[in-house]
């Protein structure tokens, strides 16, 4: 039968597809193949995928609330927009993880004009000036367009420097996004000695596999945060779940104004993700 994607575009469903996500997350063949039934004894043609996903997430949640972040992640990522700010932060965050140095919206001159770079890493003497390419809807990829216009930036940025006397060579750009890239702008990004992370890019080293590494989720993977409780949260620089460890409910509630509820339920979730 047919579903439909959240652009509208009627698709066949697959079954093997969705058990092997559901497999990729962290649960055994068993258990996957347990909720792919139960999953088709309950769908209907023209159903959503989000309401499959949905289902999905409450079947996981039943079982491990660790795999089930790992399965929500994708998802996840989408829900820290609708502007890009919050992943800024959130790459931010992950990149310091991995021992870079950071800052955030930095000035840089180039030859013609003056470009604000999202995140400004350092490590091992190299300089990488990071575009942080955000999408709230993980279906649209990242075109050659936004590889492109980042390779441009740091040609700018270099001419500037070479003017002045400075080595450009230990300067880089480097696009982080969690959509797919297309494959112009893998080649694209492979011609041009680029680096690009994005989702399953590079394969098993892209973005999903920075962040289940070290297990950098972000709070949105949170099945009981609400917008509310995320928004206050990110004001007080807490964009990861780890983030939230070193608090009691008491002070959850008193610090960032959450609810008896919710601040019982993410303590809990945290704890069970993090273990």
């Amino acid at each position: 039968m047919d579903i439909t994607k959240k652009s509208g575009e009627q698709v066949p469903y697959d079954a093997k597809e969705l058990c092997q996500s559901i497999e990729q997350a962290g649960a055994s063949k068993m258990d996957a193949q347990r909720i792919c039934i139960a999953i088709e004894e309950k769908l209907d043609p023209g159903d959503s995928t989000t309401k499959i996903f949905r289902t999905a997430l409450r079947e996981l949640m039943e079982e491990s609330v660790a795999v089930s972040a790992r399965y929500k992640l994708r998802r996840a990522l989408d829900d820290l927009g609708p502007t890009g700010f919050i992943f800024e932060q959130y790459v931010e965050t992950i990149l310091q993880a991995h021992d870079y140095d950071t800052r955030r919206n930095v000035m840089m001159s180039g030859e013609c004009v003056t470009h604000e770079i999202d995140v400004y890493a350092e490590k091992d003497n190299l300089h990488f000036l990071v575009e942080a390419k955000y999408r709230n809807d993980h279906s649209i990829k990242t075109h050659v367009d936004t590889v492109m216009y980042a390779d441009a930036r740091l040609m700018d940025v270099q001419r500037r420097m070479e003017k002045r006397g400075e080595d450009p060579q230990n300067y880089h750009i480097w696009v982080i996004t969690n959509t797919n890239f297309t494959s112009h702008a893998i080649d694209y990004g492979a011609c041009r000695n680029m680096k690009l992370v994005g989702w399953n890019y590079p394969k098993n080293n892209g973005l999903e596999s920075m962040i289940v590494n070290k297990k950098l989720y972000p709070i949105t993977v949170l099945p009981s945060l609400t917008r509310k409780a995320r928004d206050m949260l990110v004001k007080h620089d807490m964009v990861l779940a780890q983030d939230i460890l070193p608090y009691s409910q008491a002070e959850l509630e008193e610090k960032f104004h959450l609810n008896n509820r919710v601040a019982k339920n993410i303590l809990a979730e945290v704890h069970a993700i993090m273990k």
